[in-house]
């Protein structure tokens, strides 16, 4: 365990923006925070970060194993060396260059000077932007301003890295750049809690879902989120239509709650449809059929989302 929010709520002149959020973050976690705009997102960063003292509840930091866990906001000048931010607008400074950027950060950190340029040298090739450690801030592309950004948040080695829309504005293949980059540094064992629009690229990155949305915070590994949205039938089409008599004959022996024959494909309603869906394939390789057609298909971040949205 890294971090922990305890029955967090969060008021602002008496309205509720957050409330009663109970979210756990483990080392190592790619942790996805999606929701409408307004929704709350960029104040649970905060909160999570420690910036942001919640008006109830505990914001608990697992900082050392020998120590017990601490309140986060109350101790952040301790552990503000263990967290990165990276805010959606550039906190760089134009008028620096890439190199000075990095010095002044890792200098802000009391980071020893020989830490600090093997750090800089390292985040330089990581972030490609060795050949470019010369140019102004303002002088660099949105992608690379984007990379510079993050470098600046990593600059002091820190064990988590929170990022509010570190895609935002940027086209779909810098997009790609900086989702590659994400995970490289995912990879390293950095913590990573990030905020998107882009839903996408957070259910290809992150193994845990946050969403917010009407002041409540829903979390879990993406299988559990996706669990209770999942299709409860799945549709198979083979090509001859006397071996597809013979396969519903088959299927009836099975645990299954409803066939329906559509003439052209089975919509089958089973009661797990990943185990009936294994025993279909075995019955189909026994029996020498040709399978033509077979959709399994797992809902999409996008769409749970907007189920999420709809109905509540």
């Amino acid at each position: 365990m890294l971090l922990e929010l305890k029955e967090v709520t969060q008021e602002f002149r008496k309205r509720k923006i957050l409330e009663d959020v109970q979210l756990s973050v483990e080392e190592g976690d790619f942790l996805g925070v999606i929701g409408s705009s307004g929704s709350g997102k960029t104040t649970l960063l905060n909160i999570i970060t420690g910036f942001l003292e919640p008006t109830d509840g505990e914001v608990l930091y697992h900082g050392r194993a020998t120590e017990k866990p601490q309140n986060l906001p109350r101790n952040l000048a301790k552990f503000k060396k263990d967290i990165g931010f990276a805010p959606q607008h550039s906190s760089f400074y134009p008028k620096l260059t890439v190199r000075e950027n990095l010095l002044h950060f890792g200098q802000l950190y009391g980071i020893r000077p020989d830490t600090l340029q093997h750090n800089i040298r390292n985040l330089l090739e990581a972030t490609h932007l060795w050949d470019h450690q010369e140019k102004l801030g303002e002088e660099l592309s949105g992608g690379m301003q984007k990379r510079l950004d993050i470098s600046c948040s990593l600059v002091h080695n820190p064990k988590m890295l929170v990022l509010d829309e570190p895609t935002a504005d940027l086209d779909p293949i810098l997009q790609e750049e900086i989702t590659l980059l994400l995970q490289a540094i995912n990879r390293q064992g950095i913590t990573i809690v990030l905020a998107s629009h882009h839903l996408d690229s957070v259910e290809r990155m992150c193994n845990k879902i946050a969403i917010v949305h009407k002041g409540k915070v829903g979390h879990g590994h993406l299988d559990e989120i996706r669990a209770p949205f999942a299709q409860d039938h799945f549709t198979i089409t083979v090509r001859s239509q006397h071996k597809k008599e013979e396969l519903i004959q088959q299927m009836k022996a099975l645990p299954i709650k409803k066939i329906i024959d559509k003439g052209h494909s089975i919509v089958i309603y089973p009661e797990h449809v990943e185990s009936i869906v294994n025993s279909l394939l075995g019955i189909i390789q026994k029996e020498h059929l040709e399978l033509r057609h077979l959709d399994v298909r797992k809902p999409s971040l996008m769409e749970i989302f907007e189920k999420i949205v709809r109905e509540r």
